[in-house]
């Protein structure tokens, strides 16, 4: 899915580009293979509108005038540490036969039948670098959790089932999700009374070193 930015040319650099955000418009910068870098402007409303849907993996053409509109992905966001205001963003013009390298957000879906028997469904990574082609990156990799029927069950992400034209980069060892066995009453105690046996023989110590004084 590609969404659409309108957007002007800049001349507007440096410590000027403040009077640019007081009148509602946001720098950004537009680079890529093979072609010179662009300095343009949004209107910073509809740029925070199209970037909250798009996301990093769905293509924003950039329009400038009548020109054809420049396919590419939102890179590097800038905040203000204050406001949550964007401050500027770079976009990466794609070439639509070469591949790109992203990092797509995990969606857990389903319930996992261990917790029904009180299991406690814990996540591990949030997202998968991935390599694909522009037109093939996908909004996000969806994980099924429903075959996750005894505690100990997990998902990594070489058990992911996913289309030839993507090919992943992570860790093949690292978690997705997984199932732990609801904490019992007496393993609660004992961790407690461990805690409690370690602060006890710290003020031993620490006695035993007043006294030495």
């Amino acid at each position: 899915m590609a969404f659409e930015l309108k957007a002007e040319l800049r001349s507007v650099t440096g410590k000027k580009v403040k009077a640019l955000r007081r009148a509602g418009l946001t720098p950004a910068e537009v680079y890529g293979q093979g072609m010179e870098n662009l300095s343009i402007q949004a209107d910073s409303k509809m740029l925070r509108r199209v970037l909250h849907e798009a996301g990093n993996t769905n293509l924003i053409g950039i329009k400038l005038g009548r020109k054809k509109a420049v396919n590419t992905l939102a890179r590097d966001i800038q905040y203000d540490p204050i406001s949550q205001d964007i401050l500027h963003v770079d976009f990466y013009a794609v070439n639509m036969s070469e591949t790109v390298v992203v990092n797509v957000p995990i969606h857990i879906t389903g319930e996992a039948p261990a917790e029904k028997e009180g299991g406690v469904v814990v996540t591990g990574i949030n997202e998968l670098e991935i390599e694909a082609l522009p037109g093939d990156l996908p909004e996000t990799i969806e994980v099924d959790i429903s075959k996750l029927e005894n505690f100990g069950d997990a998902i990594h992400v070489e058990d992911l089932d996913l289309p030839e034209n993507i090919t992943v980069l992570s860790s093949p060892d690292s978690l997705l999700v997984s199932v732990q066995a609801p904490r019992t009453a007496t393993a609660e105690e004992s961790a407690i009374e461990a805690a409690e046996g370690e602060e006890g023989l710290a003020s031993e110590v620490e006695a035993g070193t007043e006294e030495a004084e």
